[in-house]
């Protein structure tokens, strides 16, 4: 990839806020082509991210899908009601605390498309890891946070 990122204000390539919403556009743009042509089986990214979620914390609430998804809960609602329709999941009335809710299960047809873009993505994440060290890496999300943390001194940031 060329570091000219913007050709119109070639200024903005040294610009670290402009990199950081390209790599994170860049990032979600790959997600939706990657998984496209190498996993199918789910309509975007996010109902790829809830098989993840829900694959390793089977008890993760639409709340906390919500949250980590940076989306409303009411929209997250409508995406696992979809995916339900298309037998990816199964949502089952349960309780918790005394209070009524839609527990969220992974049907086989959703473990099975799970399954293979979990082997599809290892192979991304593998050669991330043969392109970085584990120092690296850790690094990287170390300057991220800093970076968050220096932009929150200045307002308080809310996501969803």
């Amino acid at each position: 990839m060329k570091q000219n990122a913007n050709k119109i204000v070639p200024e903005l390539d040294d610009n670290l806020a402009f990199q950081i919403d390209y790599t994170a556009n860049y990032n979600k743009s790959f997600r939706r082509e990657f998984q496209a042509q190498f996993i199918g089986g789910c309509e975007t990214p996010d109902e790829f991210t809830i098989l993840y979620a829900l694959h390793l914390h089977p008890d993760i609430s639409q709340s906390e899908l919500a949250k980590i998804l940076f989306k409303g809960k009411a929209h997250i609602g409508k995406i696992l009601n979809e995916m339900e329709g298309r037998g990816l999941i199964k949502r089952i009335a349960d309780t918790r605390d005394n209070i009524i809710i839609k527990r969220n299960e992974i049907t086989p047809k959703g473990e099975e498309i799970f399954a293979k873009g979990n082997v599809q993505f290892s192979k991304v994440k593998n050669k991330i890891l043969k392109e970085y060290t584990r120092e690296e890496l850790i690094q990287f999300i170390q300057y991220l946070t800093k970076y968050r943390k220096i932009l929150s001194s200045f307002v308080d940031v809310k996501l969803k």
